[in-house]
């Protein structure tokens, strides 16, 4: 019986050591599977951005056409005042879409820095179950040839 203890101390640490192996894959694959995520997300974000922008573009030349045509149905020209109004119009439609650009690129900026962070996680998980892996081990081996070494001197 005494020649078992530090037989199931090994055992256990290299169980324990197995275990944090596949811990750490674990948390490696989740990590990847997070990164993948939010670089689709990040695409998607882009992608609805520029559907927006080309949105606001169109209706921004709607808006255009209608001020024109009630200028010219007023019996208008397209100058003076009503070519201010149309220029303030035109500046105010593209700063909408810029701002429409810029908030899409925000958002994916946020999912990209997040799958950096999810790509480095599952990196450091990785490592870090193969060092784990490595302590319980040498700490079963430790544990192991101190039980021995107290078994033999009973």
């Amino acid at each position: 019986m005494a020649v078992a203890i530090p037989f199931l101390m090994m055992a256990s640490a290299a169980v324990a050591a197995y275990g944090a192996i596949q811990q750490g894959q674990a948390a490696k694959a989740a990590g990847k599977f997070n990164e993948a995520v939010n670089a689709q997300n990040a695409e998607i974000a882009r992608t609805n951005a520029r559907v927006q922008a080309g949105q606001v573009q169109r209706e921004n030349a709607l808006r255009l056409g209608h001020i024109r045509a009630a200028a010219g149905a007023s019996g208008g020209t397209q100058e003076g005042s009503v070519l201010d109004v149309i220029a303030d119009v035109g500046r105010q439609g593209e700063l909408d879409r810029q701002y429409v650009i810029y908030q899409g690129e925000a958002q994916a900026r946020g999912y990209t820095n997040t799958a950096s962070l999810d790509r480095m996680g599952a990196k450091a998980a990785s490592n870090a179950s193969y060092y784990k892996a490595g302590s319980e081990l040498l700490g079963g081996a430790a544990s192991a040839q101190y039980r021995s070494t107290q078994l033999n001197r009973v």
